[in-house]
């Protein structure tokens, strides 16, 4: 019996990598215009700069996601003042990522019919709780939500047990009757299901495994971005819903979720009496 849904976020509620496109993009207008440097220029810089805050903060914690944080080693990359810069580049990042976000097509909805059955619903995300409060506002799911999970509160990435295991503390019913949805194989399916819970694989158009992650974009790989005024949203870009990278096929015994307009359904399919 199926109680409570558990989602991830990034690439599974929303394209987390068409949004980074938009992010890097405005970060890269910004530079151009304040610094003088090219697309190619900065995304150097960039990529310099994520691996040496990865190497100072560690890797299996959300202060690897924290974008302040990942700004300020850059600037001190290029010889930069942090103030204003490091703000206003951390705003122009998150503000065109979250206005170029658009809910999975069948999320809101699948959400509204599994509340009205009675389930309860959360959220087990890594990175750090601010933003991703920020991107359930935005997509229009934050309405539905009992719970959050983040790696910045359990102090771990998935797939470490106990972010898996915090979620099913805080609902107050067996891991057994708690599904997990994800985009990763590794993180979000594995990681629920070798902390007891069972999980689905959230596989959008066709049988694959989503990234699960963030890269660095190629120079010219990026729309060009309109100026961004510090804390100011940027226009929405034009994304297709769901657009993620192809990945390999679907591990045999891994149930793939193709379709939140599905997921209702196949909730109470597991929940039947005569299953």
């Amino acid at each position: 019996m199926i109680k409570t849904i558990i989602f991830d976020i990034d690439n599974t509620m929303y394209s987390f990598k068409t949004g980074n496109q938009a992010g890097m993009a405005a970060l890269c207008a910004y530079a151009k215009e304040q610094f003088g440097i090219t697309e190619g220029e900065f995304l150097d810089k960039f990529k310099k700069g994520k691996k040496l805050a990865e190497d100072r903060v560690g890797t299996d914690t959300a202060a690897i996601h924290n974008r302040l944080i990942r700004m300020q080693v850059i600037l001190e990359l290029m010889g930069k003042p942090l103030f204003p810069h490091a703000l206003n580049l951390y705003h122009c990042y998150w503000d065109a990522l979250l206005a170029s976000a658009k809910p999975e097509p069948g999320l809101l909805e699948a959400m509204e019919a599994l509340k009205a059955a009675g389930l309860t619903l959360g959220v087990g995300t890594d990175m750090t709780a601010y933003i991703q409060y920020k991107k359930l506002e935005r997509l229009g799911a934050a309405p539905y939500i009992d719970f959050i999970t983040t790696s910045e509160e359990v102090g771990a990435e998935k797939p470490n047990p106990r972010l898996f295991l915090e979620c099913v503390r805080k609902v107050g019913v067996p891991a057994g009757e708690c599904l997990f949805i994800g985009d990763s194989l590794a993180k979000d399916v594995r990681g629920a299901m070798d902390a007891g819970l069972q999980a689905f694989l959230y596989a959008p158009g066709s049988a694959r495994e989503g990234t699960g992650g963030e890269t660095v974009p190629a120079a010219g790989a990026l729309a060009p971005a309109p100026a961004v005024a510090a804390g100011a949203l940027a226009p929405a870009l034009a994304v297709a819903a769901g657009a993620l990278a192809p990945a390999p096929a679907v591990p045999a015994g891994v149930t793939a979720l193709t379709s939140f307009y599905d997921l209702p359904k196949l909730v109470r399919e597991m929940n039947a009496p005569n299953r």
